[in-house]
């Protein structure tokens, strides 16, 4: 995997430095006399590397410019043109949008706010990016250190519209003006011009001086106190507060250096008011930089042609298409899944059934025999309460009847005639003597049959025994001289 490196290059020279997952590694630095080479001899030892070059001169031009509103294509060749016109000879050129401004001319228009940023002094830069082409090796990009002004500002706490921004490297000291959170002006004081003065006597100076610069551009109102946000160590707070006194032009605010590097994701400890590590890991993060590369050492980009993008979307399409088809396959598995367990489950209570069936005793009779019987037994059923209603009419028979008593009583049935039927035998006493009705057996036998209703015969019987009889009232017990009577009755199916 490449490695990312970011190369700083200031007017000492240059410093090469390895960032990777929030952590800053300062590794090796080539003085301006004998850069060059040794800057050569570090690419070839590191040919997987890719580079990003920030450049922290001070020969550094700002210009504010306006534009009218236009199409992209008017746009480019109007900045082109403006660009001519700055009459800056460098091929370093860069700039940066700054919104738009309404025009107070009774009549103005909306207008776009462009801020030129250029080189002055091109050799500085060109001699090292020499040894790139000389090498062919590609830049990822090559920004100017003023610009991560506009990506530090989120960072910092209750920042008002028109501010200025402090930081020292080991370039020098910067100052650089925000208006609205994005660069408007920035300066840079080599550290070499004030080894004598201290560091933030020389925060003071240069604060003051470049305020007064911008009033002067009209930049900064001059009756309104100016904030100028220092970027320190806590350690160095209580220095910076002695030399930078507020004023009726600036009030000096000193921000936590290792605070502000945590916030913005650097890892790396900071060990005191060197703001370097926070601004490559800052270069690092940023992707909207403005560009000084030059095109022959500009990486190129890889850019989506039409057919590429239809086959992008082909491919989503056809992946898509691969999800579908595999949840559907799944699906119709699962579904044939359970159809075979059904399948399975049917076939097991057939196979019970088959088992139960084979299991349960055959019948010994055939099923017509069956049947017949259970009709037979069906026919039987209507007598099961036949007896108990014959002997009551019976008794009420007896009851007309004085004198003649029962002496005997057989009940049967008879199943296996065409017309299945109860037969009831009874015998009787008759009373005896001379005054005996000689027509009473036939008088017997209709009121038996008037009663019961049922078809009655009757013959005489020999002396009954000697049993208890049961006799109507009035009967005599005399039974030597007594006539006895059988009689059957026929008793059929309600």
């Amino acid at each position: 995997m490449a490695e990312r490196h970011l190369l700083h290059l200031d007017s000492a020279g240059l410093r090469a430095a390895r960032v990777h997952r929030g952590q800053v590694g300062l590794a090796d630095h080539f003085a301006a006399a004998d850069g060059p080479s040794a800057l050569a001899a570090w690419l070839q030892g590191h040919p997987h590397a890719r580079c990003t070059l920030l450049v922290d001169l001070p020969d550094e031009t700002y210009q504010l410019d306006t534009l009218p509103l236009v199409g992209p294509r008017d746009r480019r060749q109007l900045i082109a043109r403006r660009q001519a016109q700055l009459g800056l000879d460098t091929p370093y050129i860069t700039h940066q949008a700054l919104g738009q401004s309404v025009d107070t001319r009774a009549g103005g228009s909306p207008q776009e706010k462009i801020l030129f940023a250029a080189l002055n002094r091109p050799a500085a830069l060109q001699t090292w990016l020499s040894v790139f082409e000389q090498g062919q090796r590609p830049l990822d990009g090559v920004h100017l250190a003023s610009h991560l002004a506009t990506a530090l500002a989120p960072q910092l706490p209750d920042l008002p519209p028109l501010a200025l921004l402090v930081w020292a490297s080991p370039a020098g000291l910067r100052v650089s003006c925000l208006d609205g959170g994005r660069l408007r002006f920035s300066r840079l004081t080599p550290a070499s011009t004030f080894a004598g003065r201290g560091l933030w006597q020389t925060c003071h100076d240069e604060a003051r001086r470049t305020h007064q610069y911008l009033v002067g551009q009209r930049a900064i109102d001059r009756n309104q106190a100016t904030p100028v946000y220092v970027l320190a160590h806590p350690q160095d707070h209580a220095a910076l507060g002695n030399a930078c006194p507020d004023s009726g032009e600036l009030r000096f605010q000193a921000v936590d250096l290792p605070a502000l590097a945590r916030r913005c994701g650097l890892r790396s400890p900071i060990e005191d008011s060197d703001s370097l590590p926070l601004l490559l890991h800052t270069a690092s993060r940023s992707r909207q930089l403005p560009q000084l590369t030059p095109a022959a050492l500009r990486r190129p980009r890889q850019r989506l042609d039409a057919s590429t993008l239809l086959g992008a979307l082909a491919a989503s399409v056809l992946a898509v298409s691969l999800v579908v088809s595999a949840h559907n396959l799944l699906e119709a598995r699962r579904l044939g899944q359970q159809a075979d367990a059904a399948l399975t489950e049917s076939l097991a209570e057939e196979a019970r059934a088959r088992s139960l069936q084979s299991s349960t005793p055959r019948l010994p009779l055939p099923a017509d025999v069956l049947e017949a019987d259970l009709a037979r037994l069906a026919s039987q059923q209507a007598f099961s309460t036949g007896l108990s209603s014959f002997l009551h009419r019976l008794a009420d028979a007896l009851d007309t009847l004085p004198g003649v008593e029962l002496s005997a009583l057989e009940w049967s049935l008879s199943p296996d005639t065409p017309q299945t039927h109860a037969l009831a035998i009874v015998e009787l006493r008759l009373p005896a003597g001379p005054k005996t009705r000689p027509d009473l057996a036939r008088h017997v036998i209709t009121t038996l049959h008037h009663h019961t209703g049922n078809p009655a015969h009757a013959q005489a019987a020999g002396a009954p025994d000697d049993q208890g009889p049961l006799h109507s009232p009035g009967a005599r017990g005399d039974i030597d001289t007594r006539q006895t009577l059988r009689v059957e009755l026929i008793t059929r199916a309600p």
